[in-house]
């Protein structure tokens, strides 16, 4: 009971420092903002001067039909997936450690100054950029090892229609998404915090999150149920698009894109008041 209460107190207290000091949200709106710049190449890309660039590397990789309406917007989530993975590595990682570095100074009642948050955070530049590639190289061994076993699964069930294989798939790599960020959701609060070494950072979180399992994942499913919704809308976006019309899969990526801006900072403002509890209690 004492845990459940601790974790309901940390969610109460997450809310509340977002709402009184809205600066902690701001990184994740600047990744929010590059996605939508992205969004809208992505878009565009079809279209003259952007399909001089990029319309020969479309036709080669996706065919000639992806250049052109209505296939051009059933495919948009897909291409703009890619320039979603570019633009965490290269910048999300970096603006959350911002935001835990805000975080940090906000229960320590030290000054938020712009220039030195940033300073603070290139410092340490390649290190993000290094975890960034790691966890989308775990992302992707993850839906293949996902892939693999309910594949498996799935042969040795009775006869079940496409529709519910492929949603009990999309609620099984949901939960083991959970799972895995479990292990490593406290990668960068300690990387700023602790100023450890990336490898001490990522064996500090994996080591956290088997003694703390329980209160970890708790602490980020519900941010993450709050996504689920979403995730469905982009899995069956293509379903949607023929019963409709096809730019609502537009519709959806931007939502998304707003609605990940909300989730991933409540889930890394989640994992930074954590850490700082813990160690408020070992001092």
């Amino acid at each position: 009971m004492a845990l459940n209460t601790n974790i309901r107190k940390i969610w109460v207290e997450v809310f509340e420092v977002v709402l009184k000091r809205p600066i902690v949200i701001l990184p994740f709106f600047i990744v929010a903002f590059f996605e939508g710049l992205a969004l809208e190449l992505t878009y565009f890309s079809c279209r003259k001067p952007l399909l001089l660039i990029l319309g020969p590397v479309i036709r080669k990789f996706s065919g000639e039909p992806s250049l052109h309406y209505p296939i051009n917007l059933l495919k948009l989530p897909g291409f703009f997936y890619y320039s979603q993975i570019l633009i965490y590595i290269f910048a999300g990682v970096f603006l959350a450690a911002i935001t835990v570095n805000i975080l940090k100074n906000i229960r320590g009642s030290l000054p938020l100054k712009t220039n030195a948050l940033i300073k603070n955070a290139a410092k340490r530049y390649f290190t993000f950029v290094m975890f960034g590639i790691i966890v989308i190289a775990l992302m992707f061994l993850l839906k293949k090892g996902d892939t693999f076993i309910y594949t498996k699964f799935m042969q040795v069930l009775p006869q079940i229609s496409p529709n519910l294989q492929t949603l009990g798939f999309i609620l099984f790599l949901f939960l083991t998404n959970v799972i895995l960020q479990t292990f490593f959701v406290l990668v960068i609060p300690i990387l700023v915090i602790r100023k450890a070494s990336l490898l001490k950072a990522l064996g500090s979180s994996i080591a956290m999150g088997f003694r703390n399992f329980f209160s970890i994942f708790t602490l980020i499913l519900v941010p993450f149920i709050v996504y689920l919704p979403i995730i469905l809308l982009k899995s069956y976006s293509g379903a949607l698009a023929g019963k409709t019309f096809p730019e609502i899969s537009l519709y959806i990526v931007g939502v998304g894109i707003i609605a990940t801006a909300f989730v991933e900072c409540i889930i890394i403002v989640c994992a930074t008041h954590f850490l700082l509890e813990k160690e408020k209690k070992s001092t």
